[in-house]
Order: structure tokens, then sequence, then C-alpha cells
């Protein structure tokens, strides 16, 4: 009987300890492999998903009649100051509407010739990033002014342009301005998360 009592004491040594007691214990709750999921990529995937149901929603609503008339008030409004623009740097404009005229060119502003879809483009991505409202409201007033003051830009140096350098209007009308209205709404959205985080003051300091 001793022997068999050594035998079964070394037995338990060697093995160590029973699987009940090893890691975590019996009845303890263990993280899911979806908790931790989305704890990791929750957060991405509502910003994916709000970002695509505003961006649907811009798209869709621009479809209606009603939305098609204000964006038609907001190009006649573009044109005007555009065309008062053009008017300060010497230049002998009329306005006919949504085109600007000269007696040498003229350049007419339509769907697409704005600055909405950036702006709509910044602000769903503000709407779905973790912020306060406040920011978020600042953040879109002043990159929406951004992008609208930019547009105008556009328009009379697309004016310019067609004037003076005929050549390149097709390629700044079509491939720059694209272009540079993309980066914008995107480098305005970037500047704007880096400035909701803040430094954790350091507790040893």
């Amino acid at each position: 009987m001793s022997s068999v009592r050594r035998h079964s004491r070394s037995r338990i040594s060697r093995g160590g300890a029973p699987k009940a007691y090893q890691g975590v214990q019996p009845g303890a709750s263990r993280p899911s492999r979806w908790a931790a999921w989305k704890t990791e990529r929750g957060p991405v995937w509502r910003f994916g998903l709000k970002f695509s149901a505003l961006m649907a929603v811009f798209y869709l609503a621009a479809l209606t009649p009603f939305c098609d008339r204000l964006l038609f008030s907001y190009l006649e409004a573009n044109a005007w100051m555009a065309n008062a623009i053009l008017h300060g740097i010497g230049q002998a404009t009329w306005l006919e509407e949504t085109t600007i005229r000269s007696a040498r060119f003229a350049i007419t502003i339509r769907r697409g010739c704005d600055a909405i879809e950036p702006s709509w483009l910044f602000c769903a991505a503000l709407i779905s990033f973790p912020a306060s409202a406040g920011w978020k409201i600042l953040g879109m007033v002043a990159g929406t002014l951004f992008l609208q003051a930019l547009n105008l830009v556009r328009i009379t140096s697309l004016y310019y342009l067609g004037l003076h350098y005929p050549a390149l209007f097709k390629v700044a009308h079509l491939e720059i301005w694209p272009v540079v209205f993309i980066l914008a709404a995107i480098g305005l959205w970037i500047g704007w998360v880096r400035g909701t985080w803040r430094p954790v003051p350091d507790a040893t300091a």
C-alpha cells in the first residue's frame, strides 16, 4: 500500500496541478473572440457605417426636385460672387443666371462646379467621428467656409485660364481641381481629428 501511494504522488508532482486548477478557474468568465474583435475593430466599423449612410443620404437627396432647385440658387450665388471677384480684379464681365460672360470668353457654372459634394464629404466624416458636438459644429462651419472660398478661387482661376490659356482649361477643370478638392477635404478632416486629441497629463510629473 505504501509503495502505491508513493507512486501516485510522484505522478501528480510530475504532471503538475490538475487541469481544474490550471489557468482560468471553473466558472470564471473568459472574453469571447467577438467581444475582443468588437473592442478593437468596432469603432472603425461604426465610423464606416455612419459615413456610408450619410453619403448615401446625400446622393439620394440630390436626386429630388427640391434639392435641384436649391442647387440652382446656390450656383447662381456662386456665379454672382465669382463675377464680383472678377470685377474687383479689373475684368469686364457680366452675369446671365449661372454664366459669367465677357467679350472674349464665357464660363457656365453647373452641377459639379460647386463645393457641395466635398463639403458634405468633410461634414459626414466629422459627424461619424467620435467627438464632442461643439467641436464637430466648429469644424463643420470652418471647413465648409474654407471649401466654399476655395470654390470661388476655382471659378475665377478657370475663367482666367479660359481667357488667356485655353489649352490648359480642360485639364485644370476636369483633372487638377477635382483632385485639389478631395485632398483639401481629407486634409481638413485630418487636421480636425488631430485637434480632437489631447495629451494625457503624466501622473508622475
